[in-house]
């Protein structure tokens, strides 16, 4: 029984891991340039570029950063 519930936790954990893995591609409101972050930042520091797109590797994100419209002017 408590085989069981070890494996079920462990097999939770695994799935719930990545959904807490998010990275966004911000700008930096008064600089203008573009970033990788793991946390969703504050509307008061910086602006998201690409609105509710979250990235699940950091890779993902770099990637989307490096062909932005935004981020490339910047």
């Amino acid at each position: 029984m408590k085989a069981k519930l070890i494996i079920a936790s462990i097999v939770v954990a695994a799935m719930a891991s990545p959904a807490l893995a998010d990275y966004y591609v911000v700008q930096n409101s008064k600089t203008h340039k573009c970033s990788v972050a793991a946390k969703k930042p504050s509307a008061k520091s910086k602006t998201l570029v690409l609105v509710g797109d979250a990235y699940k590797t950091k890779a993902e994100a770099t990637t989307a950063m490096e062909a932005a419209a935004e981020c490339k002017a910047a």
